[in-house]
């Protein structure tokens, strides 16, 4: 990959569609627009830009034609950007939601939680808002299907286990609650890992640095602030079986645990360093968050390709390739980074069966992942029938076929230790 994309956190996938992406900017203010009037002009050539002197104008706009990102004030007189993007998501939930707003608190966050993809805050520069405004336009266009991007772009929260959610629920309503009770518990979930870190990676906390850790997350926003957001709007919700009965939940919550804790050792025994560890096994809980939308926003169709893959024995990847042009691994990582997750993780989840695009001679978060989900999968009865294999062109290229054996011998041998 070319070093300019993975900047930007682009992936790039066959067949992406081309073509000007249309942006909408809504703002009460008129000395803003005229600002972002003078500042998009530069982008003349990738996006058609509209502007719209507060939110009746801007629902007048939306009401005429569909945008593919729209970036609204927060508070503003009249119709606001809670009610904006509250209309959108109803009448176009493939469109990609932003808040650029100056006037915020915790009641804001709580209004748009569930409506916006990203939050961002003013003072922001031009240069912070046209790089958010690359990586939403160029993963949207990735990801050709418009109906998946409508299913996926409309999520305010993914499923999760439903005993882990009751944990969860329960330690959140109770007053005595502590981080590290609810690290634990949501460390242990794709679904929470990736909710806490949209919103610990979120610009209105203001936090200075990336979050790839749960803990940290958690530790970042508080209990009260986590409470608060999770009385006030649904964060987390339970997957419903019954949906999808060939789909087991229980099966991707295991597998992605277990992916994880390999990747860390991977990462700690390859790289070394906290930081990479904590990304590693970050990457690990979510590389999987694709097949939770996918069986929840399309249970029957996807209940026919988990058949079709375990009758054949072949790759899920490959039926839902086949099927839906696309792969659970780019379905996740485009809803991830429209929550605006760190590059890295969105960049590990896209390809952990194709380490290879990311165009490193060198074992990147990607090469871990994939090698962690492939011995898991291999190594692990309990992941169920699908499987996915290791990619020996990649082992030989980064050079870590031998460390690979390596690793491969020790979790096996700790796998015939376990009662």
């Amino acid at each position: 990959m070319r070093r300019d994309m993975t900047a930007a956190g682009l992936v790039p996938l066959p067949g992406s569609p081309a073509g000007k992406a249309k942006i909408l900017f809504v703002d009460d203010e008129p000395s803003m627009i005229r600002v972002l009037r003078m500042g998009m002009r530069s982008m003349a050539g990738e996006w058609d830009t509209f502007f719209a002197e507060g939110g009746e104008q801007g629902l007048a706009l939306i009401n005429e034609q569909t945008f593919d990102v729209i970036v609204t004030d927060m508070r503003m007189s009249g119709v606001n950007g809670a009610q904006l993007l509250n209309h959108v998501l109803r009448l176009h939930p493939q469109t990609v939601r932003i808040i650029l707003s100056g006037y915020s608190d915790l009641r804001d966050v709580v209004n748009c939680v569930g409506l916006t993809h990203q939050f961002l805050t003013k003072p922001c520069s031009l240069e912070e808002l046209k790089n958010c405004l690359k990586r939403v336009t160029s993963v949207k266009q990735q990801l050709g299907s418009e109906k998946l991007r409508e299913l996926t772009g409309g999520m305010a929260n993914l499923p999760s286990l439903p005993e882990l959610y009751v944990e969860i629920a329960d330690v959140l309503q109770s007053p005595v609650s502590s981080t590290q009770r609810i690290g634990e518990i949501a460390a242990k979930d794709p679904a929470l890992t990736a909710k806490l870190l949209q919103l610990s990676n979120s610009a209105f906390f203001g936090f200075s640095r990336k979050v790839f850790s749960v803990a940290e997350a958690v530790q970042l926003l508080g209990v009260g602030i986590i409470q608060a957001l999770a009385l006030a709007v649904p964060l987390f919700s339970a997957f419903d079986r019954k949906k999808c009965p060939n789909f087991s939940i229980e099966q991707v919550w295991d597998h992605s645990a277990g992916t994880a804790t390999v990747g860390r050792k991977i990462s700690v025994s390859h790289q070394g360093g906290a930081y990479l560890a904590d990304q590693a096994f970050a990457a690990g809980i979510l590389h999987d968050i694709g097949k939770l939308i996918l069986a929840d926003k399309m249970p029957e169709q996807y209940q026919e390709i988990i058949k079709e893959a375990n009758a054949a024995g072949r790759p899920i990847s490959e039926l839902e390739r086949q099927h839906l042009q696309v792969t659970h691994a780019e379905v996740g990582a485009y809803l991830l980074a429209l929550w605006g997750l760190p590059v890295p993780l969105v960049e590990a989840v896209a390809c952990h069966h194709q380490p290879n695009r990311c165009g490193s001679n060198e074992l990147c978060l990607a090469g871990v992942i994939h090698v962690a989900n492939a011995l898991q999968h291999e190594l692990a009865p309990q992941t169920g029938n699908f499987f996915s294999p290791v990619n020996a062109e990649y082992l030989q290229q980064t050079g870590i076929t031998h460390e690979y054996e390596n690793w491969r011998r020790e979790l096996r041998d700790r796998l015939d230790e376990a009662p």
